[in-house]
């Protein structure tokens, strides 16, 4: 009897990647969910600011008002709370990783729930000279000169590519170098996601009892677009993380808790239509 190499039967025993189908089903799923669980969390944070600040606040699926007792400095700071708070926790997340070894459906949704949460702040700096959004708003509230107004654009901008280098090793470990799983893994993903978010955010925008300026609308909008986008960027820097082992996660073929905590998540928005009130 021939003896079987070590190295041949430790091979042996790692199991195989998934089908570029079961990737693509999976990192839809997580992807859309995790983006659409770090939207809550971060209007949630803007809502606790309001109230620590002696306001009233309402909360809704992709936005949070403030009662005009809160003045132009306090309105500024919970303005900011929310995208700080998603781009430090996207980071604490990217570097806390529980689940890794573990593997599973719960490991891809953490890391698409990290990253989309660093794009979150990350995409509000960059559209910053705009006058869209949290960041936007702060600037205008402070009297922020346009010279800071342009470097927040230039970190956010900075900060993107960054993020895509740091999601570039787990691309290449979870999807192996077969191109047609690593596009299933961050390119399809990433167009359907942000086609799920910008349908998802308009329908609560028509829908919601709240009054949304021009430049709210965009952000929420681009918001959707964003999120999502270091997936793309991140094949700029496959080879940097060429010397990565492969890591095939062991997805379910349809991500059956993933899809349930969807349907949750979107009950919960619905109700959400109406406002949640604060303080």
């Amino acid at each position: 009897m021939t003896p079987v190499p070590p190295q041949t039967a430790a091979a042996s025993r790692m199991p195989a990647f998934e089908s570029p189908r079961t990737i693509l089903v999976n990192s839809v799923v997580a992807a859309v969910l995790g983006a659409g669980l770090m939207v809550l969390l971060h209007e949630v944070v803007h809502l606790v600011a309001g109230v620590a600040l002696g306001g009233r606040s309402v909360l809704y699926p992709f936005g949070v008002t403030h009662a005009s007792a809160l003045g132009a400095e306090q309105r500024a700071i919970a303005a900011l709370a929310a995208p700080a708070f998603s781009l430090v926790s996207g980071f604490a997340l990217v570097a806390w990783q529980p689940l890794a070894r573990r593997g599973g459906f719960g490991h891809l949704l953490w890391l698409w729930f990290a990253f989309t949460s660093i794009m979150e702040g990350v995409g509000y700096l960059v559209i910053t000279p705009f006058g869209a959004g949290d960041t936007a708003t702060a600037a205008e509230l402070l009297g922020w000169p346009w010279g800071v107004v342009l470097a927040m654009c230039a970190v956010g901008v900075g900060l993107q590519f960054f993020a895509a280098r740091l999601f570039a090793p787990h691309l290449r470990r979870h999807a192996g170098t077969d191109g047609a799983r690593q596009w299933a893994f961050a390119f399809w993903p990433w167009l359907l996601a942000s086609a799920v978010n910008v349908g998802l955010g308009q329908l609560w925008m028509a829908l919601a009892g709240m009054d949304l300026t021009v430049g709210e609308r965009i952000a929420i909008t681009a918001a959707g677009l964003a999120v999502p986008v270091f997936a793309p960027m991140s094949f700029l820097f496959l080879r940097l993380a060429a010397e990565e082992p492969d890591q095939p996660l062991g997805l379910p073929r349809i991500p059956v808790g993933g899809l349930l905590a969807f349907a949750a998540l979107t009950v919960l928005n619905l109700l959400l239509l109406r406002g949640f009130s604060l303080g």
